[in-house]
């Protein structure tokens, strides 16, 4: 690659553009001074080409000297590049894209250690506790909590609303109910058997079957889900009667809830603040009073259900009382786990 080139190049359509170094920089999240090394010899990172192109209102081949100047899409040229990697690789691909582009939201000079993916996210640090390598970045614009390894990576991107975190919070009531909830016995449980099984609906005394208990604490506990809205339920006619049949509201959110609740009880590992940030989150805020309605638990809105989809999130291995499957049950009774 011929550096020299590139920073000829971007010094010409910066130039065209009427943009400032300064000005090219703070769009790209570095320093002015930062781009003049560019246009004096040096070269940017690879991965701030598409930012720059975009900025500049150039196609990437256009910095490389390559006939072409129209405007480029990033998420054109990001989704081509996700586009030639296997479906189930994906998302894995995008997650290490993020991760690799985090050093870009601290100021010039705050960079942090390229530490690429680890090998494993419980390293070994002497202390016998049972920990995380959990990143946590607090800059200004936002936050993000994140794990990258190759056993187990996940990140999560919070920027933060105009009016602020605190706006978007449920009142402390509806937490103080979810958290009692989820304290009761059996009811971790029986979210994690929802989560082994199929998404369909099922009544009451098969999942007590599965879990070995009595069927009315199953039934309380599902009435109270349904009421925090995490399940859902109809009627269903059977010879016997109407009785009631259940299906997970949200299939999806349970996992990233219980990752979160873990880093939240563990001391982070790696936790970087962005320059002379100390704003508290919550900005001295309180959950207002006018959020606290009985109406503002909510199911989500905008759930996509994509392929084959099993909801078999966790593993088979919590059923290991679990080959005890409702086949010969009426109606939604029948079901065997996959």
């Amino acid at each position: 690659m011929n550096d020299h080139l590139i920073g000829i190049q971007i010094s010409k359509f910066r130039k065209v553009a009427g943009i400032t170094q300064e000005e090219l920089g703070e769009a790209v999240g570095i320093s002015g001074q930062a781009v003049s090394r560019w246009e004096c010899g040096g070269a940017p990172d690879v991965t701030l080409l598409p930012a720059i192109a975009d900025k500049l209102g150039v196609t990437i081949d256009a910095l490389f000297g390559r006939d072409g100047s129209e405007r480029v899409a990033v998420e054109d040229v990001i989704g081509g590049w996700l586009c030639s990697f296997p479906k189930k690789e994906r998302m894995d691909r995008l997650c290490r894209l993020i991760w690799s582009s985090v050093k870009y939201l601290l100021d010039d000079g705050l960079g942090i250690p390229d530490m690429g993916y680890l090998e494993t996210c419980k390293p070994d640090m002497g202390d016998g506790l049972n920990r995380l390598m959990l990143s946590q970045l607090s800059t200004p614009g936002g936050i993000l909590l994140d794990i990258h390894a190759e056993d187990l990576s996940f990140v999560t991107l919070w920027p933060e609303p105009k009016a602020g975190y605190a706006a978007w919070l449920a009142p402390k009531d509806e937490y103080r109910r979810l958290f009692e909830l989820l304290s009761r016995q059996g009811c971790l449980e029986l979210l994690e058997y929802l989560h082994c099984r199929k998404q369909s609906y099922f009544v009451a005394k098969v999942a007590a079957k599965q879990l070995e208990m009595p069927c009315k604490e199953v039934e309380e506990l599902l009435n109270a889900l349904e009421e925090r809205q995490i399940l859902r339920s109809m009627e269903l006619e059977l010879e016997s009667g109407e009785e009631k049949a259940y299906e997970l509201a949200e299939p999806v959110a349970f996992i990233p809830f219980l990752y979160i609740a873990r880093c939240f009880m563990q001391n982070g590992m790696n936790y970087i603040c962005a320059g002379n940030y100390d704003t508290p989150l919550l900005q001295k805020e309180k959950w207002r009073e006018q959020y606290n309605s009985q109406n503002t638990v909510q199911t989500g809105t905008n759930y996509i259900y994509y392929g084959n989809y099993d909801n078999s999130y966790l593993t088979d291995d919590v059923l290991a009382i679990g080959d005890k499957t409702a086949e010969g049950e009426d109606g939604a009774d029948k079901h065997k786990n996959e």
